[in-house]
């Protein structure tokens, strides 16, 4: 086996697409030390620098003081410490669900929900740039996959209109997609759903705290709150902390509790984690100011993008994609930019399709003006270099 894999690896490597551990210590919402030498961070999904809050902080310390340092149970044996019960009912009233089930990660949470879900009898719609969890729940599930183009609600009523009899359809898109940063129109799938009885599963896992007026997400800013058959969102990306949520009517919730593998057999997040998410929870409830914030700082950085020439294809909010299209010459640029002390790594297959290799940029509140156009002037540079721009 060890021959095989060497050989494999060598192919990696040549192909561009070797990836390696980096070991970094944070110093600031926007700042890493890896090798002994600080770093502008540019790939954090921090969006809201929560991560770093005092009250954030000190939530988590609370908590461990009171519970201790971890659940050591699954959910479904003693994890489920009473904790558990206030942060679903808080996360449930903002996104104006019936009920919340917290899994341990975005990934598990995925996974539970649609494989859950679906059985044999069922088609999947999935948007064909789905996150990697969402690839492999509808693997995991039985039900017959359909994979419509990449934002097109009318090839995706093609296809829904093309499957016959009474079986059950489900729609399952992000709302905000992970590596391209643009926006799925669930005005659109929504009238979907209102059409032909279609069950819609969306992953608002990019979305939370950063789109909608009061930060519910991309359904607010459609006017759908709460409306979905199920939602997926996390507490590890612009709430800072770790975890993920469903949400739906409570039956849903009460089945996925009795059913979801990932839910019944995963040990439960540790008391500190909840508590950080919580707090979270309260300062996005609590005041606009940090999502307002972000977004100062995201047209400043799409504006300096664009003006350098930059195609920012149809991305929008805190996810920019700097599409350099080969792997080895993303790898490149990579390296260019670390050599100006920015953070900023390589995305390439099999994360993106073949030949979209790219620089998943994220903006976070946490970066300064000035920051920003050290990182402006950082990429101008490179692009410039590596004849992108």
């Amino acid at each position: 086996m060890k021959e095989r894999l060497l050989q494999e690896l060598k192919r990696i490597r040549e192909a561009g697409n070797y990836r390696e551990i980096k070991y970094l210590e944070p110093v600031a919402a926007s700042r890493v030390v890896y090798n002994g030498r600080v770093y502008l961070n540019l790939c954090s999904n921090s969006y809201l620098s929560l991560h770093v809050h005092p009250e954030v902080v000190s939530a988590a310390k609370e908590a461990i003081e009171r519970y201790g340092a971890g659940t050591c149970s699954s959910r479904s044996v003693s994890g489920s410490i009473d904790l558990y019960g206030a942060v679903e009912e808080e996360v449930a009233s903002f996104k104006g669900y019936e009920r919340a089930l917290i899994f341990s990660n975005g990934y598990l949470a995925n996974i539970g929900i649609v494989a859950t879900l679906t059985d044999g009898d069922d088609v999947i719609f999935s948007d064909e740039l789905n996150h990697s969890s969402i690839i492999d729940s509808a693997r995991l599930s039985r039900a017959e996959k359909v994979i419509y183009r990449h934002l097109d609600v009318e090839d995706l009523e093609k296809k829904v209109k093309r499957v016959s009899g009474k079986r059950r359809k489900f729609v399952i898109t992000e709302t905000v997609f992970s590596m391209d940063g643009d926006v799925a129109p669930l005005k659109e799938i929504y009238a979907l759903k209102e059409k032909y009885g279609v069950h819609v599963i969306v992953d608002e896992a990019h979305g939370t705290g950063v789109f909608g007026e009061t930060g519910k997400g991309v359904e607010e800013m459609h006017g759908l709150s709460g409306c979905m058959d199920v939602q997926m969102g996390t507490f590890g990306k612009a709430l800072g902390s770790f975890g993920a949520f469903a949400l739906g009517e409570s039956v849903t919730m009460e089945y996925l509790v009795n059913r979801a593998r990932t839910f019944m057999y995963t040990t439960a997040l540790p008391a500190s984690v909840l508590a950080a998410g919580r707090a979270a929870l309260r300062l996005v409830k609590e005041s606009t100011s940090y999502k307002d914030e972000l977004w100062v700082n995201i047209a400043r950085m799409r504006q300096g993008l664009r003006e350098m020439g930059f195609d920012l294809e149809r991305s929008e909010g805190p996810i920019i994609p700097v599409l350099v299209g080969e792997d080895g010459k993303t790898v490149e640029m990579q390296r260019r930019l670390m050599d100006r002390g920015i953070f900023l790594q390589a995305i390439r297959p099999p994360t993106v399709p073949p030949g979209t290799s790219r620089l998943r940029l994220t903006v976070t509140r946490g970066l300064t003006s000035q920051e920003i156009d050290q990182a402006l002037d950082a990429i101008g540079a490179a692009g410039r270099e590596m004849g992108i721009i």
